[in-house]
């Protein structure tokens, strides 16, 4: 079964709709599929709007944990089954969904883990060039420092086997230092795991409300480092 789920905080102008094109486009490739949307203790609309949309296959899940990445795997682990194909992206819209069927399909050939990329020809970005400049010099950064081979750590839109998310979820632990730091992580260790990994291009748009907070990750930096020494 293909579930896909979708992270949200205070995306109460933008959900509705990203909720139902998503539905639309998944009801075209797969009668088996359930769409979940992901409330992460939104203030505004959000959580009213998603609990309220009664769509086929579609749950509405709330929570308020300290972290929205923690929240997001720990409800992918709780939802899915051996042999699912899961998936995580973003609530703006930010990617196409056009490279959903792309990367269902490569899961199904055989590849454990797709995920989607800004920086492989064929995308297409659109981004401001301050943060396109932060971001390339982060991924120039995990690939120096930790050997990984991925061109994009962080974009919101990530396909894996269930099997391989659990092994990878349970490897990592729980550790809210980790920041945004948390999907190079993962994606180191599935590298050290002889994981097979695609990257896919995609068409990206920034979404209105993206944002970096160098305060609040500040505790990622001492992370990093300390994960550099970690043998795994």
């Amino acid at each position: 079964m293909l579930k896909i789920f979708i992270p949200a905080y205070n995306e109460e102008n933008v959900i509705e709709k990203t909720i139902i094109d998503i539905s639309s486009l998944l009801s075209k490739i797969s009668n088996d599929y359930k769409l979940y949307l992901i409330d992460d203790g939104s203030t505004d609309n959000t959580g009213i709007i998603g609990s309220s949309m009664k769509l086929k296959n579609f749950f509405y899940i709330k929570c308020n944990g300290p972290s929205r990445r923690e929240n997001l795997v720990q409800s992918m682990i709780k939802h899915s089954n051996d042999g699912d194909i899961v998936c995580f992206m973003d609530a703006d819209r930010s990617t196409g969904e056009d490279a959903i069927k792309n990367a269902v399909n490569s899961i199904k050939k055989g590849y454990d883990i797709v995920i989607g990329s800004r920086y492989v020809k064929g995308s297409k970005i659109k981004r401001k060039s301050d943060r396109l400049f932060i971001s390339k010099i982060f991924n120039a950064f995990v690939r120096f420092f930790y050997g990984s081979k991925i061109n994009d750590h962080e974009c919101g839109f990530k396909f894996f086997k269930a099997d391989v998310l659990k092994v990878l979820v349970k490897d990592m632990g729980i550790n809210y230092q980790r920041k945004m730091f948390w999907d190079s992580e993962m994606l180191i260790r599935a590298q050290r795991k002889n994981f097979s990994i695609l990257e896919v291009p995609v068409f990206w748009v920034e979404g209105p409300k993206s944002s970096l907070s160098f305060s609040k990750e500040l505790p990622m930096i001492w992370y990093m480092l300390k994960f550099w020494f970690v043998k795994l």
